[in-house]
């Protein structure tokens, strides 16, 4: 699933979380957040993210697209875990509870409300730069996942990543993050400097309509 799927979603959808305010599903999401970082054990983790689980199933969210889009930050999680030493499978099962709470929320937040609602509501009582990087970073998303569907299609023109060749695929990945982190920065670059020329002075203006 794309980025541009999500703005999609959060755009045309009809369910009955579109209709909430913005600000009142900020709110539920700040609630939600702080009852996951201050949960004690495993049981009630598991309980908060199987209310989680049932809301979706009544929401009229598409629930596949939903649940894919909520276990990519697993992939970190995984990295992290193997990471710690002396590890207990209670631990990990905490971890990984907390991970889903949290990026399910968020990705409630994001499949519902489009970016322009959320940042003007953003705007009332954070500052001006903090909106501006919240602003600019979703933008830049959109751009840098077009560049990489491109590295990725280019890569399997080439004959993609084989567990056959390792030296080869490890020189394909090092040359891949190279180049998209380079890319990356230049289209940051770009991205600043066409605003510049449209006149913007530090500040992202939302409608109060």
């Amino acid at each position: 699933m794309k980025i541009a799927d999500l703005d999609y979603y959060a755009t045309f959808g009809n369910s009955f979380l579109h209709k909430i305010p913005a600000k009142y599903k900020l709110i539920d999401a700040a609630i939600i957040l702080s009852a996951v970082f201050y949960a004690k054990n495993v049981y009630s983790l598991a309980i908060m993210y199987f209310l989680l689980m049932t809301y979706l199933v009544f929401s009229g969210l598409p629930r596949r697209n939903f649940l894919k889009v909520s276990l990519y930050p697993l992939i970190f999680t995984a990295m992290f875990l193997f990471s710690m030493e002396n590890l207990t499978y209670l631990t990990a099962f905490k971890v990984i509870l907390r991970v889903l709470c949290i990026s399910t929320t968020f990705i409630f937040l994001i499949f519902t409300t489009p970016y322009i609602q959320i940042f003007k509501a953003l705007s009332v009582f954070l500052p001006d730069i903090m909106i501006n990087i919240l602003f600019n970073t979703y933008r830049a998303l959109f751009i840098i996942n077009n560049t990489l569907d491109n590295l990725l299609t280019t890569v399997r023109l080439r004959g993609g990543i084989s567990i056959s060749r390792p030296v080869h695929s490890l020189k394909t990945i090092g040359n891949l993050v190279g180049f998209f982190v380079i890319k990356s920065i230049e289209t940051s670059e770009k991205m600043y400097e066409g605003l510049k020329l449209r006149g913007y002075s530090d500040k992202v203006f939302f409608s109060r309509d």
